[in-house]
This record gives C-alpha cells, sequence and structure tokens, in this order.
C-alpha cells in the first residue's frame, strides 16, 4: 500500500496521508480516514444516538458536513488552518458558505496535495492507470493530473 501514498505531513502530533484508496485519493491517518473531495473541517460536538460513549467536542475532519471520521485532538482554530491548507479542506461552519463539489476538487487539485497526486501519477503510471476508475468523490482527478504533467512538461 505505500506506492498508493502520494502526499505525507505531520501536523500537531498527527501524520496525514494522501492514498489513493477503491474509491480514488483518500485521506488518511492513524485515527480514521475519509475520501477527499467531500471531505472538510468543523469544529463541534458530534452526534452521539447510535453510539453508547460520548465523541469529543472539537476539530474533526468530517465527510460532507458532519459525519465525522477524524478528531484532532488538541487542534486549535490556529492549527487547523494548516491541514486545511495542505489538503484542501473547507473549514465548515453553520450559516457559512459551503464549496460545491466542483469547487471543493479544483481547491483539491491546486493544493499542496493535489500537486504531489500528480507527482505520484508520474512515478507509478500503471497503478495509477489502474485506478482511475476510482473517481466517487474527486472526479477527474486523474486526467487532470495527467494533464497537469504534460504542460509542466513543455
Amino acid at each position: 500500500m505505500r506506492n498508493r501514498m502520494f502526499h505525507q505531513v505531520r501536523i500537531g502530533g498527527m501524520t496525514f496521508e494522501g492514498v489513493i484508496a477503491t474509491d480514488g485519493p483518500y485521506l488518511s491517518t492513524e485515527a480514521g480516514g475519509v475520501a477527499l473531495g467531500v471531505s472538510g473541517l468543523r469544529q463541534f460536538q458530534p452526534s452521539t444516538h447510535t453510539l453508547r460513549h460520548t465523541l469529543p467536542r472539537g476539530w474533526w475532519v468530517v465527510k460532507y458536513s458532519e459525519e465525522e471520521r477524524i478528531f484532532l485532538p488538541k487542534f486549535s482554530d490556529a492549527s487547523v488552518q494548516r491541514p486545511s491548507q495542505e489538503f484542501a479542506l473547507p473549514i465548515l461552519a453553520d450559516g457559512l458558505y459551503e464549496p460545491l463539489g466542483y469547487e471543493r476538487r479544483d481547491w483539491f487539485l491546486l493544493s499542496p496535495a493535489g500537486d504531489a497526486l500528480c507527482r505520484w501519477v508520474t512515478k507509478h503510471p500503471r497503478i495509477a492507470k489502474t485506478l482511475s476508475g476510482c473517481q466517487s468523490y474527486l472526479p477527474g482527478w486523474y486526467d487532470w493530473a495527467v494533464v497537469q504533467t504534460r504542460v509542466l512538461s513543455i
């Protein structure tokens, strides 16, 4: 699976990895993971109606806008900016504009992780081509990476 990792950064004592999963580009940590393109950052108290224990209030990486996926312990309003910028995770809050799918995609593709994905596609063309059908949450990632690397090589 190491050859599917395209980006890695350590922030706030946590290692964040961008990997190609069965449903496309994915953010993975030791605390969980979520598909890129539909994820964001939210400070809230997750609902616990189906759990026997209470989940902590704080910063979470969420799928869509409220599905808690990765708890970010000890992250502040300031420190959450770094994973936001690295992986193009919008900061979500009630009453604020929530980016549309194509906006999230475009923001990701221009982020440091998106740039790293382009380099990964160049370095692993066969794996990338094989997994190019995995575009459930970040449509067009493969075609964009191929075009981007061709443009940069001119």
